[in-house]
Formats: C-alpha cells, structure tokens, sequence
C-alpha cells in the first residue's frame, strides 16, 4: 500500500474526535471600573488650638474627590461627645472647605479634642489634630508672623481677652524677667514695647527672632504671639 493511501486512511479515522472535541472558547475582556479616589484632610483646628466654649469656631478640610454632605465628630479621647450629620459646608476658598461650629457652652474643658470629618457614602475619613477646649483665652493679633521691627524701635501689640478676670502681663518669649507690661487689666487690648528686642533697661540684647507672650499674673492662662523678626 502507497504511504499517500496510508496518510488519508489515518485521517479519516482521526476525523471523529477531533468533530467531537469542543469548539475553541474566545475569552472576552472584562473592564472593571474603580471608583473615583477620596481622600479627606481636616486642616482646622490645628494642632493645639485653643477652642472657646460657647463661642463659635470654624472647622476646615481640604478633599480630593466628592465627598457629598459630610458628618462632623467632635471626639474627647477616643469617645464621640458631639456628632453633626450631613452638614452644608462653604466652599471650597482655596481648595478647602468650612463649617461653623457652635461650641456648647457645657462641653467639658480639656486637651484630648479631635474633629472627624467622614464622607457622605462613608468612603473615606480623616481625624484632625489635638485641640484644646477652654473657658477663657487670649488671643494675640499683632505682631502677624514675619513682622519685621528694627532694633529699639516701637512695637505695638494688640490682643483681646475672652473670659479672662486676672490681671496680665506681657514680655518676650523666655525674658519673663524683663517684662514690657505687668499687672494690666484684661480689658486692656494693647500695649507698646518701646525698645523692641532690647530690655527696657537696654542692657539685655534679645535674638533676631521672637515671639511675644500674653498671659494671666499667675500663668494660668496665656497666648504665645506668631514668629516676629529684630533686624539690627
């Protein structure tokens, strides 16, 4: 027998199983569409923040994302003692956005304060900084951070008083020995530092760089100015 009849006799017995194995299977691409990134920053308060009770203060987060109407937790330690559902922030200004938070005047004092800003659909959180609740504070308004005062010349510095009854008095960070103001009442809203970055008595020469401190007779309460610079 011809190997050519050989050949065609072995394909036609081969025939039936390869009509009886199945078709091939073409396998069909499958796109899976994530959701879109969330990601929440609470900004404010910042950390060690003074927060008056009974007054008002403004939280503040920045988002990557929409994160709807979001759910405000004010936490003490690690227990949820205020909780804001679905509020309507402002914004964003500056790529952030704010609420106003009317501080209960009851609300326990104490350093231990965070806020929770979680997304309406629950996708994404963020706790802020520690943060401290307060009766009575000070608040120091000049000098702004980055002033700049020539050596011996006239500072003015200007605060406000919440809840304060003491007396004050007003120096330069670690000078509490050489005090620009003492025993002043805490409706005063200003005093004047006549030889910024010296000692009243002009024998003490301060650093280049200070912060000015604000506070009660006794220390009790007390408010520490931005960064200011003595150009010489």
């Amino acid at each position: 027998m011809k190997k050519s009849t050989l050949l065609i006799a072995a394909i036609l017995v081969a025939m039936p199983f390869i009509q009886a194995q199945d078709p091939p299977q073409i396998q069909q691409k499958t796109t899976i569409l994530m959701p879109p990134r969330v990601i929440i920053t609470v900004v404010r308060p910042e950390r060690h923040e003074q927060v008056l009770r009974g007054e008002q203060q403004m939280i503040q987060w920045a988002t990557i994302g929409d994160i709807g109407r979001p759910t405000i937790e004010i936490k003490k330690g690690d227990a949820v003692v205020r909780s804001y559902a679905l509020v309507t922030p402002v914004g964003p200004i500056a790529g952030k956005w704010r609420w106003t938070w009317d501080v209960p005047a009851d609300l326990a004092t104490g350093t231990d304060y965070r806020v929770r800003v979680a997304a309406e659909n629950g996708r994404a959180s963020d706790h802020g900084s520690y943060f401290s609740v307060v009766a009575s504070k000070i608040e120091i308004y000049m000098p702004r951070a980055g002033s700049h005062f020539r050596r011996g010349s006239t500072m003015t510095i200007h605060f406000r008083c919440f809840n304060v009854t003491q007396n004050l008095k007003v120096y330069p960070l670690n000078y509490a020995n050489y005090p620009i103001a003492v025993n002043i009442p805490p409706n005063t809203s200003l005093v004047e530092w006549p030889t910024a970055g010296t000692s009243p008595d002009g024998r003490v020469i301060m650093p280049t760089g200070g912060r000015i401190i604000v506070s009660t007779m006794d220390g009790s309460v007390f408010a520490q100015s931005h960064a200011y610079t003595i150009d010489d």
